[in-house]
């Protein structure tokens, strides 16, 4: 049933007007307060000055889409698409009770796992999603592929891009292409691993194009700082920044600095000083008991390999 609900399901389907789909999936008003967030929309942002902008234009134009929710077994709702249209009614009942109840679409017999593959799938398109937050949506589709391939054997020689791009296309009735969704994944670890902060903050701004990603990650720290105090007093737009970059990487090393061959550290501990500077950046509160005990371990192994130099 769960698959059958999936592939039946489309947000283009949300705003048909058939009875099939008045019938299949109901409209209900349900007060804004007692519909609960899916645990799996933190990996998307919810920025308050654009939860302002999408309030005034409920307010001036309607809910022009109407959000996606499914009833738990213990009775409560819990959102699947829509959660910024939830906090936009929210801020807007303050004010004015009348949006103190949301339309929302009822989606029924769907597993969690359905619902995962709803949300992301339907985030891809429908929200204005920054590099990153896009690929999140695609890789998290990873999970339902793995299990769609342990259902059936005859999806072992597609492409995992493909069967994301047929899942993505299945539910928002829009086309992607694999190639496109790896593209994308990409570039967004690029952002994520390669860049320093704050070409990662352009980047996720969308102030740089990716030739301009694709520069500066091969570039080293040091390197990517010096471009970046350069640059970030120029009004540049996004052309005009990959322009500039390839323009001061094409630049001869200054005369009377000699290259060191060794001048960076070997591919591994690369990977790891990258990885944990990813780590840092993202953490928000104390590291975890088992993320406390690995980083204990990494700081003993990083000792004993200094004691045997």
């Amino acid at each position: 049933m769960a698959r059958a609900t999936a592939s039946g399901f489309t947000i283009s389907g949300l705003l048909d007007r058939s009875s099939a789909t008045r019938s299949d999936y109901p409209v209900e008003r349900i007060p804004v307060d007692e519909i609960g967030d899916h645990p799996e929309n933190t990996a998307y942002s919810m920025d308050d000055a654009g939860i302002v902008q999408l309030a005034k234009s409920i307010e001036k134009e309607g809910l022009t889409d109407l959000p996606l929710v499914r009833k738990l077994d213990d009775g409560s709702w819990q959102m699947i698409s829509g959660h910024r249209r939830k906090a936009a009614y929210a801020l807007l009942a303050k004010n004015d009770k009348r949006y103190a109840q949301i339309p929302c679409r009822i989606i029924r017999d769907i597993s969690e796992e359905q619902s995962v593959m709803l949300l992301h799938a339907a985030n891809y398109f429908v929200r204005s999603l920054t590099v990153t937050e896009r690929a999140a949506a695609s890789r998290a589709l990873g999970i339902e592929v793995e299990r769609m391939r342990a259902e059936n054997p005859e999806l072992a020689g597609m492409r995992t891009e493909d069967i994301k791009a047929a899942i993505i296309s299945e539910q928002t009735g829009r086309k992607v292409s694999g190639k496109t969704i790896q593209r994308q994944e990409s570039l967004a670890r690029k952002i994520e691993e390669n860049l320093v902060p704050e070409w990662r903050e352009a980047a996720l701004s969308d102030a740089l194009s990716a030739d301009a990603v694709g520069i500066l990650a091969n570039r080293s720290p040091e390197e990517q700082g010096r471009l970046y105090e350069t640059w970030k007093g120029r009004p540049l737009d996004k052309k005009e920044t990959t322009a500039f970059l390839k323009r001061e990487t094409a630049k001869p090393e200054p005369k009377g600095i000699a290259k060191d061959p060794v001048s960076k550290p070997s591919v591994p501990l690369a990977s790891a000083l990258r990885a944990l500077r990813r780590y840092e950046s993202k953490a928000k509160e104390a590291p975890s008991e088992l993320d406390g005990q690995a980083l204990e371990e990494i700081a003993e192994t990083a000792r004993r390999l200094l004691e045997d130099r």
